[in-house]
């Protein structure tokens, strides 16, 4: 008994052996890019950001370029490409290794964007299948990098160090072919000290990435999946006393009137002695650095390392926000004994407070509303190395377009996107690199590896990272956690350290919801409903949007409603947009044509694609505003406008600003009588404080109506001096009413017109007039034929038409196919009953058809007059059977290509639709057909018009004109409709697939169910912007009628036929 228990002993004791000698073994053998343990080898604790000059008029400079002791490695570098790991070049680093047959690559810059490997586009799932922290070695491509670098001799009396802005996904680091380290996390810099590696003259510097890496799956971002060394790279030589690292708070007093300015410095020194320093520490406002706003002096013996803590209160500080980015900059020189510069370096300063107090997030003690919007960093030809160039442009946009607040979606952005933000006026949610969406597609949970304590470490080295590099910025308002990563312990515990490092400000995190480890209830894509309700059951904490508004391809439908609903409940504040720009690629076909490319566009490599889901800006790639960037500018817009009692001529004015009164603006108004203007004037200065209101009277009693003619005021606010990346006179608000003013028009009795008659054929029915004829096709009852001064107008039948080319949107939730019966309606009808008559003048053609697959019955009646007035109703009554909503419920027909010069008097002059006109203001615009396509990047439903009073198309001799009774939505296309359909399978490219064709499409229509865009994946058209299907009646009613060039249309438009 006792041998056999011993030898189960024996034999648990070798298995036990045998098992911890498999497990360290795999531990060894594991590659530092596969192991969440190995972060970083010899990488440099995280810091704030800032550059080291040798005296206080190059800091003042704020260009590093200009220091003796900062070098820029940006340019070009050697590179080699490798398919996987086993191919890389395994001695490269070595100094005699011959590299110059090499290719060279721009660094900064992704590899993919320059030629190698393919660019992949994916929004949720990771490259490869998800086994963490396993990645592929077969596929893994690895770049490997080389270039050299002179130093001079003073160079190394000092500590010298190279720094990565950012490299995706992982990389090792060779000075003169000795290892230096490796790092991961592609949005932080990675700084190595290499003061032991370098010589005076010529040093080469060897970099290997390897493009997926454990770091992968906490980088699975709705973005291009590209690699390389993307931000810059520089080497600097620090003073061997020196500031290490700093933290300034600067906050607000009880009553946000006095500044707490608080300063922590980390010295450290690298000597074996102990050294005699003085700090010196000045403060000035930016834009009077003559005017010292405080000074201090202190003197320290320096050991090794020592934190020097100061504080002050300064008196009726100038408060820095959004509206009023007022900054100051605070200049710290360290001196030696002799009272020499060793070091000096600025920093901007913001004076803020953020707090959250009865349920709202307060800044300087105001509940702000956030115009927000979440932007990725792209570039069309760079990937995500942008420009400085790019960064202001982008700023000037959001500031014109009324933004007030940016989401860094889903990572660090680079340092000068901050210092920028904090120069113009932008409030910025700093989100850390942490997104692991891709593991939805592991079998375990979402959230598996956001609560394996294995990757703690991970969670916790990119957040601190991102807050010890920003924590100095004035323009970061809230931390967020990360983006769609689950939720587990490892967000607890990384929000915990944040609190504690960083009290000062709120932090963030969607999936974390209501719990307690997010101060703001920051959920994505909410409906208007459920925004409502948790607002009305009076929360403790505020709820901001992280995302809404899915602003894909042709969409941005009902944001006027979402902000309706937010100014409705003090608790909801605002949210951020998705997104900011089309993140696609400029490519070239071979033509030579340019286009956007999107997902798939560069072949298969080896993964799947997401298409065009890429394309969700408010800009088209090259900042083009696309055109629902027009509906955001007015909807943010921060001075409102309502009818207080519009027949008296009041307007109600809201300063929605939160900070700042109307001084800066100028009001003008107008009144047009049918697009031209009447009266107009401007309004004294608007001193209104924010948040208030005041109610201006205009005397309405000058305007003298004129039969059938319609009258709108319109009122303007614009810059009346050059701000900051704003001209003068730029509109930054603005609205339109229309006023209770009329007088009926006068009618005209048929008899009076030019006599007409009836001509028929087995076929067809005509009527002829003095200077037209119009034929009806008695098998469609269509109207197939408009001869005028002997020119035919039209090419082919004006036919029932309820189909509209998919949305993007539409796809998401399937309309093209839940709809699809609705798409050939005008192809499969069936004649009823055709019946034609001519009395008192007027021809009659009332037509009555079925569609048997819908069970519903379109009558269309048709009344021709002796001018050639064609008098159109069109009537749906759809059966019992449960059908789907109508795409649209029009008609269409096509003319031939040279009536091409547009015209109409209603909504513009951009495109709009039922959920999205807001941004559109009733006028008389002109221009061509072609233009009014919007070259979406992938082809859709584009140049819709709303509340048309009339439009007309002509040649430039004669022309058709269509007039609601009252209003119909219209467009009009230089190619079939039908160019704009989706294809299932196909890669349409509207910079491509949309070119001018020997026709023009008119649409005519009652309306078209709203474009929708509470999100692009399921989320239909709200109910009371869709044309309902089932057991309904539609109708409409409009003119056609032939012109001449020299005919007055708005007078064509108002006659009446009685």
């Amino acid at each position: 008994m006792i041998k056999t228990f011993v030898n189960i002993l024996v034999l648990i004791t070798i298995i036990l052996i045998a098992y911890f000698m498999v497990v360290n073994k795999k531990s060894i053998d594991q590659p530092d890019w596969e192991n969440p343990a190995v972060l970083s080898i010899n990488r440099e604790e995280p810091k704030a950001h800032f550059y080291h000059y040798e005296s206080e008029d190059l800091a003042l400079s704020g260009n590093p370029e200009k220091s003796h002791y900062y070098q820029s490695l940006n340019g070009q570098w050697k590179f080699h490409y490798a398919l996987n790991p086993e191919s890389r070049p395994l001695d490269f680093m070595k100094r005699e290794f011959d590299v110059t047959q090499w290719d060279d690559i721009d660094v900064p810059g992704s590899w993919e964007m320059q030629g190698w490997s393919v660019p992949i586009y994916l929004d949720e799932e990771y490259p490869f299948p998800p086994e963490p922290p396993s990645v592929p070695h077969d596929y893994n491509r690895v770049g490997s990098y080389r270039r050299n670098f002179l130093l001079s001799g003073d160079w190394l009396t000092r500590d010298i160090f190279i720094q990565f802005d950012g490299v995706r996904s992982a990389f090792y680091l060779w000075i003169n072919g000795q290892f230096v380290g490796y790092s991961q996390d592609s949005k932080t810099p990675a700084e190595f000290d290499i003061t032991d590696f370098v010589v005076t003259g010529e040093n080469t510097v060897s970099v290997q990435v390897y493009r997926f890496s454990d770091g992968s799956y906490l980088e699975g971002q709705d973005t291009w999946r590209i690699s390389g060394i993307e931000r810059d790279v520089f080497i600097r030589a620090q003073p061997k006393v020196r500031v290490s690292d700093y933290a300034v708070i600067a906050g607000l007093d009880s009553a946000y009137q006095n500044g707490q300015f608080e300063l922590l410095i980390d010295l450290f020194n690298n000597t074996s002695d102990t050294v005699d320093v003085l700090i010196r520490g000045k403060l000035t406002r930016l834009d009077n650095p003559q005017l010292s706003v405080l000074t201090f002096d202190r003197e320290i013996k320096c050991s090794k390392s020592d934190t020097i803590y100061y504080n002050s209160v300064i008196k009726d500080v100038d408060r820095w926000s959004a509206e009023t980015p007022n900054l100051y900059r605070l200049m710290i020189t360290i001196l030696d004994a002799d009272r020499k510069i060793i070091q000096s370096f600025t920093q901007q300063v913001g004076f803020k407070k953020v707090e959250i107090a009865d349920g709202n997030l307060l800044v300087n003690g105001k509940a702000v509303m956030f115009r927000g919007v979440n932007r990725h960093e792209w570039d069309p030809v760079r990937g995500r190395s942008i420009t400085e160039e790019l960064m202001i442009k982008d700023i000037q946009l959001m500031k014109e377009y009324n933004i007030n607040a940016v989401r860094t979606s889903h990572y660090p952005n680079q340092v000068r996107w901050y210092e920028l933000c904090n120069e113009y006026g932008l409030y910025v949610i700093d989100e850390a690199n942490i997104e692991a969406h891709g593991m939805q597609f592991h079998p375990q949970k979402y959230g598996y590896i956001a609560d394996d304590p294995e990757w703690k470490a991970a969670w916790l080295d990119r957040g601190r990272s991102m807050v010890e590099r920003d924590k100095n910025q004035p323009c970061i308002i809230m931390w967020s956690m990360g983006n769609e990563a689950g939720d587990g312990n490892n967000f607890k515990v990384l929000y915990k350290w944040i609190k504690d490092k960083d009290p000062s400000r709120p932090v963030v995190y969607e999936p974390a919801k209501d719990r307690d480890h997010t101060d703001v209830v920051f959920p994505m894509y909410s409906t208007i409903e459920s925004i409502s309700k948790y607002a009305e059951n009076d929360p403790s904490r505020p709820l901001i949007l992280c995302e809404y508004a899915h602003a894909m391809g042709n969409s941005v439908g009902n944001l006027q409603d979402y902000w309706d609903t937010f100014e409705k409940y003090s608790t909801l504040q605002g949210g951020f947009i998705w997104d900011w720009v089309d993140q696609v690629i400029l490519k070239t076909d071979s033509s030579g044509r340019d286009y956007w490319a999107y997902g798939g566009d560069f072949g298969k490599e080896f993964t799947v694609n997401d298409s065009n889901f890429c394309a969700n800006g408010l800009v088209a790639a090259d900042r083009t505003p696309n055109p629902h960037f027009f509906e955001v500018k007015k909807v943010y817009q921060p001075v409102k406008f309502e009818a207080e009692n519009i027949a008296r001529g009041q307007v109600k004015i809201t300063n929605r600003y939160d900070f700042i009164n109307l001084d800066h603006l100028d009001f003008t108004w107008f009144i047009a009588e049918d697009g031209k203007t009447v009266e107009s004037g401007k309004l004294e200065k608007l001193d209104l404080h924010p948040r208030q209101s005041t109610v201006l009277s205009f005397n309405l009693s000058g305007v003298v109506p004129r039969p059938g003619a319609e009258y709108f005021l319109t009122i303007q606010a614009r810059t009346n001096r050059n701000l900051p990346l704003i001209q003068k006179k730029h509109i930054v608000a603005w609205e339109q009413f229309k006023l209770p003013i009329s007088r009926s028009t006068v009618t005209q009795d048929p008899n009076d017109l030019p006599v007409i008659h009836l001509s028929e054929t087995d076929s067809t029915v005509s009527v002829i007039g003095e200077k037209f004829q119009v034929s009806f096709t008695k098998g469609t009852g269509y109207l197939s034929e408009y001869i005028f001064n002997n020119r035919q107008i039209i090419k082919s039948d004006l036919i029932p038409h309820f189909w509209r080319a998919p949305l993007d949107n539409d796809l998401g939730n399937q309309m093209h196919i839940r709809t699809a019966r609705w798409k050939n309606v005008g192809k499969e009808l069936t004649v009823q009953y055709f019946q034609r008559s001519l009395a008192n003048n007027v021809a009659k053609i009332k037509v009555i058809t079925e569609h048997k697959i819908t069970g519903s019955r379109i009558t269309m009646t048709y009344r021709i007059y002796g001018n050639g007035l064609i008098d159109i109703q069109q009537q749906l009554k759809t059966g019992n059977k449960k059908l789907p909503e109508i795409p649209r419920f029009g008609m269409k027909m096509t003319l031939p290509k040279d009536f091409n010069r547009l015209t109409w008097y209603g909504r513009g002059p951009h495109e709009s639709y039922w959920d999205r006109k807001t941004s559109t203001s009733v006028k008389v615009f002109s221009g061509s057909v072609w233009d009014q396509t919007y070259p979406y990047v992938r082809p859709q439903e584009t140049g819709n018009k709303t509340d048309i009073r009339w439009m007309a198309l002509d040649n430039g001799t004669i022309g058709l004109l269509a007039i609601g009774q009252p209003t119909f939505d219209g467009s009009v296309h230089q190619y079939p409709y039908s160019d704009l359909d989706y294809v299932p399978a196909g890669r349409h490219h509207g910079k491509l697939d949309l070119q001018p064709k020997n026709q023009v499409d008119w649409l005519i229509d009652y309306r078209q169910t709203g474009v929708g865009g509470d999100n692009s994946w399921g989320a239909r058209p709200h109910l009371k912007y869709t044309l309902a299907g089932n057991s309904i009646s539609y109708e409409y009613h409009f003119y056609l009628r032939p012109f001449v060039k020299d005919d007055d249309l708005m007078t064509l438009s108002k006659l009446k036929i009685k």
